[in-house]
């Protein structure tokens, strides 16, 4: 049995009364922390770019925060750049990378231009999430290591899962999509801090979608394009398709997702609240040094950010934030003014980072040298959370943050309408109601 038939047989004709509780209970948080950061992140200049170049009036699909439509295409690539803007989304330790931001704007756009159910997205999305997840631990870490950004070279694997379910593709047709997707996976760390990175939230949504029609019309690719000689895995990794660590996984991975409550690079988090438990004052601190895995250092340790979307993936800048009192769950925080400001300028250079391997990517310490005194804070934001409802209420407080100044009464109106996904009998009623 090939990697692709495999995950067909488990996940191809997944329904949403397949779900158990929590996996509901999670994909709708998910689909609820994806529309607010796509709709926030829908009034970003790289948004409004791909816009203007992009959107016609032709489609049945939305172009979210607009008003506007367009041919599916475009939209997932528009929404799925815009959800990924502001670097706000859900993040998953399997994939190594934002699991929802090439799926669900992939699924969004084809459940809205074929007029599927709801019930039907929701099931899209989560046999997509799925998927992509395992397939990055099959590929194995050496491939983001590499300077690959998963999010995208894996992700698109995502949006054309959930894609060839919505399409009702057979495993042979599924296969030709995932080959043909495979020749597509592109996305490279060097643009993190740039309008590039979320544009490959977006690519690999349009990419695997359009993936999954070709196959349905016939179009030829190698099913076993991920692992075969001259594959993805020899040409973006160790060479090696790591079937043991698919097979350690569990039976269901969208409830491990990790959501974010900083507007920036994941991987800075665990700084940020180490930091903000020790509380010092700005004109107090005489050293901070801030530890982490070796990884970090090509992905967020930008040293002396030049702009607001730099300072997202900079250790020493939302450190320097935390201790001056910049809110870094407001996205409105990560702008070139503040990365210019010269207390921030001034409280990086007492910033160090350092390494240690035997530390997680989601742990740190955080040692801080203040008033003559040293003290010392460790954290840890790896962990899924087990209290559900308890996360539900901090993500849709985030929701109304972010989306109320931009859509006023017509927030909860949508808030309550992604909670009620399944019971709408067109996925067209979800965005305008």
């Amino acid at each position: 049995m090939t990697i692709t038939t495999g995950l067909w047989e488990r996940w191809g004709r997944l329904t949403a009364t397949d779900l158990p509780a929590d996996v509901d209970t999670v994909a709708r948080q998910c689909i609820l922390d994806w529309f607010a950061c796509a709709v926030a992140g829908s009034a970003e200049p790289l948004s409004r770019i791909l816009r203007e170049e992009l959107v016609t009036a032709e489609g049945e699909a939305s172009i979210v925060g607009t008003g506007q439509r367009s041919g599916a295409r475009t939209a997932a690539l528009v929404n799925g750049a815009a959800s990924h803007a502001l670097d706000y989304d859900d993040t998953h330790l399997v994939l190594g990378g934002h699991s929802t931001v090439p799926v669900f704007p992939a699924a969004l756009a084809l459940a809205e231009e074929l007029d599927r159910s709801g019930a039907d997205l929701l099931a899209a999305f989560v046999a997509g999430v799925e998927i992509e997840t395992r397939l990055g631990a099959g590929i194995g870490p050496s491939h983001y290591a590499k300077g690959w950004h998963a999010t995208s070279s894996i992700g698109i694997f995502g949006a054309t899962a959930a894609a060839s379910r919505l399409l009702d593709l057979d495993a042979e047709q599924f296969g030709r999509a995932m080959g043909l997707a495979a020749s597509q996976a592109s996305g490279l760390k060097a643009n993190f801090g740039t309008m590039t990175k979320p544009f490959h939230a977006g690519h690999a949504a349009e990419r695997g979608l359009l993936a999954a029609q070709l196959a349905r019309r016939g179009f030829t690719a190698n099913p076993d394009a991920l692992d075969a000689n001259q594959g993805l895995s020899q040409a973006a990794a160790d060479g090696h398709w790591h079937d043991e660590r698919m097979d350690a996984l569990d039976d269901w991975l969208l409830p491990q997702t990790l959501f974010k409550y900083h507007a920036a690079c994941y991987l800075t988090h665990a700084a940020i609240e180490a930091t903000a438990s020790l509380g010092p004052a700005a004109d107090a601190v005489e050293r901070i040094t801030v530890t982490v895995n070796p990884g970090h250092l090509d992905v967020c340790a930008i040293p002396r950010p030049r702009t607001g979307l730099e300072a997202k993936f900079s250790l020493t800048a939302t450190t320097a934030f935390t201790v001056l009192g910049i809110d870094t769950t407001d996205p409105a925080s990560f702008v070139d003014e503040h990365a210019a400001d010269e207390r921030v300028r001034a409280l990086i250079e007492r910033v160090d980072v350092d390494t240690d391997p035997e530390l997680r990517n989601t742990q740190v310490r955080v040692e801080v040298v203040a008033d003559g005194r040293t003290r010392v804070a460790e954290y840890d934001t790896g962990v899924p959370a087990t209290d559900l409802d308890a996360q539900g209420a901090k993500l849709r407080a985030k929701f109304s943050n972010l989306v109320e100044p931009l859509l006023g009464g017509d927030a909860k109106a949508l808030a309550e309408r992604i909670e009620h996904v399944t019971a709408l009998p067109s996925t067209r009623q979800l965005v305008s109601g």
